[in-house]
């Protein structure tokens, strides 16, 4: 593949982002090649999602009339357009989900619509909150997207509707954040990926996996996978009785498949409540780096 001449250390940075989303999961725990990527549903869907609140956590701004050439595979009109992660707080019923439902409004008050909605990459069991929406929203700075509003009926899987939920977007220069997390244990039922795109957690040195949600991909800072030399930049918050202690993950997982979904690898025992993350330590596709970072934790059951 022939490269053209880069005039910057940032235009090389993003150009290497570029050449790993299009290339990246080709390679991860154990050498095993990507499977062709499909919507795959859990078997089981937390009962506690019927009761939580149906609502858009974050709108990031990702791409402003930059979907690159590749993004065909998602939509024949996605290149040249912008690309706008949404992070909903329940999991999505893929059959109601349609780009009819997302209405933009931009700073000067004109309303866009979405050309097209897709819940790739992020498309893995209990992932299914990330939707990436492609279209043209205005542009950054003259009259950027300001606001979100689901206009049309999308269900969570336990079947709480979304319209009517709006959400203010994050601009185009901030840089990725914590969207949503919660914590979990590897159960006998639990679809275990071992090796290969986005495998889990060692199973027998994990106590717990924390799963960490950001607004949008991320990348480190210098193009690459987010792995061993970020490890100290994540803490997590963990209660266990009358005792509140700080924790990092001895590894990261569900790496090399492209989305905004990270596992962190517990050994401690205990109640996950919150995760933390330093600045600096990720970019998004814009080459934007994150601010110091945190979320709330919840149980997935």
């Amino acid at each position: 593949m022939k490269l053209p001449k880069l005039a910057s250390i940032r235009d090389a940075r993003k150009m290497l982002f570029l050449i790993i989303c299009l290339y990246g999961g080709l390679v991860s725990c154990d050498s095993i090649e990507n499977a062709r990527r499909e919507i795959r549903l859990s078997n089981e869907v937390p009962e506690i999602d019927k009761t939580r609140e149906a609502k858009i956590l974050t709108v990031f701004f990702g791409l402003d009339n930059a979907l690159p050439p590749r993004a065909r595979a998602l939509d024949k009109n996605a290149p040249g357009n912008d690309g706008t992660p949404v992070i909903f707080s329940l999991e999505v019923d893929p059959s109601t989900l349609d780009a009819s439902d997302f209405e933009f409004t931009t700073q000067n008050g004109e309303k866009k619509q979405v050309i097209a909605v897709t819940l790739l990459p992020a498309e893995e069991e209990f992932e299914l909150r990330t939707a990436l929406l492609i279209g043209d929203y205005g542009d950054f700075p003259d009259n950027p997207p300001v606001s979100l509003e689901i206009v049309g009926d999308i269900l969570s899987r336990t079947g709480v509707n979304f319209k009517g939920q709006t959400q203010t977007v994050i601009p185009l220069p901030a840089g990725p954040i914590l969207s949503y997390a919660e914590y979990f244990t590897f159960s006998e039922d639990y679809p275990y990926v071992e090796e290969g795109t986005g495998c889990d957690c060692p199973k027998n040195e994990t106590n717990q996996i924390v799963k960490a949600v950001w607004s949008g991909g991320v990348r480190n800072t210098e193009g690459g996978e987010l792995g061993d030399e970020e490890l100290d930049a994540f803490q997590v918050m963990m209660v266990n009785g009358a005792d509140t202690m700080l924790v990092r993950p001895f590894q990261l997982a569900d790496l090399d498949d492209n989305d905004n979904n990270i596992d962190l690898c517990l050994k401690e025992e205990g109640t996950p409540i919150r995760v933390m993350v330093k600045a600096g330590i990720a970019i998004d596709p814009n080459d934007d780096v994150n601010p110091a970072t945190e979320v709330e934790i919840l149980s997935r059951w």
